[in-house]
């Protein structure tokens, strides 16, 4: 396959602010304006017999999910305009209830039922809906905030009409998610459904989804990625296959992998590192042609590992944008040097999009370029978006631009910091944790602050626990400043529901290294 790396390319620098900015973009794509629904819709009338959704417990048709999707659409136009809350842990029940409002034309915002009650208690106060559509156990959820909002049932609702005319939208009302509030108050932030067309779109033509191409939905509907999950297969005619809990890591996964005949997996690093304790050999997996990871680092050890079993027999591909300008903004095919790479690059932009390096002429805060409209976080807040300028947003991750026009990361603005003079990014010094080959998986924190600022590594260890060995590794290839003070070894890091660590779940006391 052809490395797109190669196509990205340099514009003169721009002024922003005062401060030197380098840009680098690709055309728009003709298809930009294709819109999810009719996608879908064409799908439906292409092949209405086939798999659209695989879950643990059904599968359903294009045909049955339009019925359903129908359904939900004409009960939620009966409701005057505003937001939808969607509580469904039935992930069939998820999508045609996003269809539906789609269709309505009404903004929608998924949850998951398992989420804390304080938390939907946030994103009701947020959106203000004027419908909450749930199903059994996204009933018990929303009983548990104690809201006045009305929630209805697909069973109260009745059977919906499948006339095609019934199904044509001419107003983009978008969808409206929450941050995942790992590290402060989760903040609401509306997007376009014209912004996950064009994701799509471009994910279908990219890696060659056609009809009956088999995607994983590992996702928490909470978060935008189910999107990515949902509409990557059912606008390309293929299969949504929806994970049950047993198989969102490890062992479950393979195996929930191999007997669902999975072809393009999503995850997130860390869920993808739990398979590296397993037994997987080059015949594993026979099906799985394309492995995306998106959301947070990777590490050259991950390119190293998974090439090493399956050469290039199946894609890994870095994908990296933040969900308030929707999913992925920019890409990287991974190939044997990310293997002994510094520093993985999350690569070119995608077709539409453009890149700013904002504060230097090498190095500077991301800020990314979009040809559709940021509606921003609710409330009006502006946090990394431009009130001039809609189709810009400031990512607040720090970059520079390989000399062949990938970008790297090199952490958060927010998370350097400075340990005895020495400018520190945790990332790093879990980068270098992660080369020791009983190291499956790590995360560094930064405990304390100012002068009794020091690091502390969590590590998912294979076999007896080595402190030792892994400090002798540590101070071998890490400053002096950047050696962990302490080591936590832990069987697993704890995730949030969409994959992530889990800060505020990794345990606060720990003995020191030796």
């Amino acid at each position: 396959m052809t490395d797109r790396a190669t196509e990205g390319h340099r514009t003169p620098h721009a002024r922003v602010g005062g401060r030197a900015g380098e840009v680098r973009g690709r055309a728009a794509d003709p298809g930009d304006e294709e819109t999810v629904l009719g996608l879908w819709l064409a799908n439906v009338r292409a092949c209405p017999e086939r798999a659209a959704i695989r879950t643990r417990r059904r599968t359903v048709s294009y045909r049955e999910l339009e019925r359903q999707a129908a359904r939900y659409r004409d009960g939620i136009a009966a409701v005057a305009a505003g937001p939808v809350v969607i509580a469904c842990a039935d992930p069939v029940e998820t999508v045609a209830a996003i269809l539906g409002a789609m269709a309505a034309q009404r903004p929608f915002a998924p949850v998951d039922v398992r989420t804390p009650a304080s938390r939907l208690g946030a994103v009701l106060e947020g959106t203000r809906p004027r419908l909450v559509v749930a199903d059994g156990p996204g009933t018990v959820a929303m009983g548990r905030t104690g809201t006045s909002r009305r929630v209805v049932t697909a069973g109260e609702l009745p059977e919906g009409d499948t006339d095609p005319a019934r199904w044509t939208a001419t107003r983009d009302r978008g969808y409206i998610y929450f941050t995942s509030g790992t590290t402060g108050r989760p903040k609401g932030f509306a997007a376009t459904l014209r912004a996950v067309a064009h994701f799509v779109t471009w994910e279908i033509a990219e890696f060659g989804v056609t009809p009956g191409t088999r995607v994983s939905s590992l996702t928490s509907p909470g978060f935008d990625a189910f999107l990515r999950d949902a509409f990557v297969p059912l606008c390309a005619g293929g299969t949504m296959c929806a994970a049950p809990r047993s198989a969102l890591a490890g062992e479950g996964l393979a195996r929930w992998l191999a007997a669902t005949k999975v072809n393009v997996l999503h995850c997130v690093p860390t869920v993808f590192r739990t398979l590296h304790s397993l037994a997987l050999t080059p015949a594993s997996l026979p099906d799985l042609r394309t492995v995306l990871m998106a959301g947070e680092p990777v590490r050259a050890a991950d390119v190293r590992w998974w090439r090493g079993l399956f050469g290039d027999g199946k894609d890994l591909v870095n994908l990296y944008g933040p969900s308030e300008t929707t999913m992925t903004k920019l890409f990287h095919r991974l190939t044997a040097a990310d293997a002994d790479a510094g520093r993985v690059p999350v690569g070119v932009p995608m077709p539409g999009v453009g890149v700013r390096l904002l504060g230097g002429e090498d190095v500077g805060e991301v800020e990314l370029r979009v040809p559709f409209p940021l509606p921003g976080y609710l409330g009006g807040e502006p946090g990394g978006f431009d009130p001039g300028d809609p189709h810009v947003y400031r990512t607040g991750d720090l970059g520079r631009f390989r000399p062949d026009g990938a970008l790297e990361l090199l952490g958060r603005r927010d998370r350097q910091v400075k340990l005895r003079g020495v400018r520190v990014e945790p990332d790093d010094v879990a980068g270098v944790l992660l080369r020791h080959p009983a190291v499956h998986d790590v995360h560094v924190t930064v405990e304390g602050e100012d002068s009794e600022a020091t690091l502390r590594a969590y590590v998912v260890w294979s076999g007896a626990w080595d402190e030792r060995d892994l400090l002798r590794h540590a101070r071998e290839h890490l400053p002096s400043g950047m050696v962990p003070a302490r080591f936590v070894r832990m069987t697993a890091l704890p995730r949030t529901l969409n994959g992530k660590v889990d800060r505020g779940g990794l345990p606060h006391h720990a003995a020191a290294a030796p």
